[in-house]
């Protein structure tokens, strides 16, 4: 499956405005999701969740060093679905 971006960002918004409460207009690319959009632990616990049944790949066990806006969280998922469509590197 070949995701781009703004399929991504598009499916993206209204899930984190739903999740975090928010505006969707709240939900920009460089929105901090704690810092900006007040998401707490349980708030990224559900978007994990959300995420996965959304988009079919799984960000729990990914490293999320890097994650704190919701472009990040976009990014990820994009780079997350190109990984999957490739398939395991080892066979």
């Amino acid at each position: 499956m070949d995701v781009e971006h703004g399929d991504v960002w598009e499916a993206l918004r209204p899930l984190c405005a739903r999740v975090m409460s928010v505006p969707p207009e709240a939900v920009v690319p460089r929105a901090r999701l704690v810092a900006d959009l007040g998401a707490d632990s349980l708030d990224i616990t559900e978007l994990e969740a959300a995420s996965e049944e959304l988009f079919g790949v799984s960000l729990r066990g990914t490293d999320k060093g890097g994650v704190s806006t919701v472009g990040d969280v976009a990014d990820l998922i994009v780079r997350l679905c190109a990984r999957e469509a490739r398939g395991p590197l080892v066979r």
